[in-house]
């Protein structure tokens, strides 16, 4: 019995796939095709929206600028909890009042929905059965914030927006269920080249100042966990992670030729020490999703 493997998913050995995804670079011509791509797909698939959470970090922040200046129709929300900062709440809220659409009920939708004490209470009767840690409480609150848009969907006949990328994508820096909805546009693109993208959209904008300051924010989970996101991966930027991916990818290959030298086969060992490799193959089972059974014996 085989299990197949998740449409557009590279398998875990695909180091030409992973290779080739670290190195796109950004252009106009990548920028206009994610908008297109997505203008696209609402109207082929009949949905009236997409619904798209704001964390005031970069991702979220990059999308709802993206959509907001190609009209492209869609509800976003500041979902605060209890982790998050007072700068994090309020760039999230700069970001959904200035980067509105047009969509005519999106007008009408508050800008803010704080759901702190629906968390508290559900984290409480969890942890009466099962202890809490920090990651439990984590899953729990991206979780409830996914609960929230897809209620939002469901009312409107539209889709879930994901705010994932290649950087967190390769890490497991995610929460199954509880951060990618039903439409991925930067799940395969590399961090670096989303923030190159992001400020090529500041030059398009009226109001650029919520995408500014998203963009020169230190990338948190929003859980209070460490000070950054990069602190928790153990590198000093989203550029030295990419790069430490790519020696990776390339020495795998190397390896898989048999064309591997001595020296490779030494910074292999080092690579495969970092946190970052660590965690692709411990959080494999994540990007695999859902395991599907073929039932042709």
């Amino acid at each position: 019995m085989k299990i197949l493997q998740p449409s557009g998913v590279p398998a875990e050995n695909d180091w030409q796939k992973w290779i080739s995804l670290l190195r796109v670079g950004p252009s106009s011509e990548l920028l206009e095709s994610i908008a297109a791509t997505l203008r696209e797909y609402l109207q082929k698939s009949r949905l009236s929206c997409f619904v798209l959470g704001i964390s005031g970090g970069i991702d979220s922040a990059f999308l709802a600028a993206l959509l907001h200046s190609r009209d492209i129709p869609f509800c976003s929300f500041s979902l605060p909890l209890t982790t998050n900062s007072s700068q994090e709440k309020k760039r999230a809220e700069e970001i959904v009042t200035h980067y509105r659409s047009s969509f005519g009920l999106a007008q009408d939708l508050p800008v803010v929905c704080d759901f702190s004490d629906l968390y508290d209470c559900i984290h409480s009767r969890f942890s009466a059965v099962m202890a809490a840690t920090p990651l439990t409480g984590g899953n729990l609150q991206a979780r409830l914030r996914m609960m929230f848009l897809y209620h939002i969907a469901a009312s409107l006949g539209g889709c879930v927006l994901s705010t994932d990328q290649l950087d967190e994508f390769l890490t497991g820096f995610w929460t199954v269920h509880g951060d990618v909805g039903d439409v991925s546009p930067i799940q395969l693109l590399p961090k670096t080249t989303e923030y190159a993208l992001a400020k090529m959209l500041l030059t398009e904008l009226k109001n650029p100042e919520p995408l500014q300051a998203a963009i020169a924010a230190i990338p948190t989970d929003g859980l209070g966990i460490t000070s950054s996101s990069l602190e928790q991966l153990g590198v000093s930027s989203y550029a030295e992670l990419e790069a430490i991916f790519e020696q990776y990818f390339v020495l795998r290959q190397k390896q898989e030729d048999g064309k591997c030298k001595e020296k490779d086969l030494a910074r292999l060992k080092i690579l495969q020490k970092s946190v970052v490799v660590q965690r692709f193959f411990k959080t494999a089972f994540k990007r695999r999703g859902s395991l599907i059974f073929d039932t042709e014996i």
